[in-house]
């Protein structure tokens, strides 16, 4: 009996025909991400730490701006154009915070689609698509986040290790 016959037995290593430098070691622990799932991880901590980043701005500048940028909104379904303006301002520090740290990533970015198409279609209807435009790349980032999660950098992830 050859030692290949042994370890195809045992379905431990890669058949004779990949070499052992291809192969993924056995020493390596059940359970340990591929190198590129860990890049993919944190390719979405970046994005939900830039997206987080981009949020704060907005949200430091509606609250350094406030009665500037008060008169750009408008008041819709009974609520004043002031209240408005808080509103989002707030839905958009907690959901920065929220994205930084990888909690209730998709709650976040769920209420941050509404947000972004609400800007877009909702709040500034008389906008055109180049103007409305930046509002939907936001909501597309959003919408990535929401289906993809907070990755394995956040957590999430870490609140869920007890759950399998």
């Amino acid at each position: 009996m050859t030692a290949n016959t042994k370890n195809k037995k045992r379905g431990s290593v890669a058949p004779a025909s990949t070499p052992a430098s291809a192969s993924t070691p056995a020493t390596a622990p059940v359970g340990t991400p591929s190198p590129r799932l860990l890049t993919a991880d944190r390719g979405v901590l970046f994005l939900r730490l830039f997206v987080a980043t981009l949020l704060f701005t907005q949200a430091i500048t509606k609250s350094q701006d406030y009665l500037m940028i008060e008169n750009e909104y408008p008041s819709i379904w009974g609520i004043t154009s002031d209240q408005v303006v808080t509103i989002v301002g707030l839905l958009e520090l907690g959901a920065g915070v929220l994205l930084a740290i990888g909690l209730f990533t998709r709650i976040a970015a769920a209420v941050m689609v509404v947000v972004m198409f609400g800007a877009a279609f909702l709040f500034f209807p008389g906008q055109t698509f180049a103007q409305a435009e930046l509002h939907v790349v936001y909501a597309g980032i959003y919408i990535f986040l929401l289906i993809v999660g907070a990755g394995r950098f956040s957590l999430d992830s870490l609140l869920r290790l007890g759950e399998k």
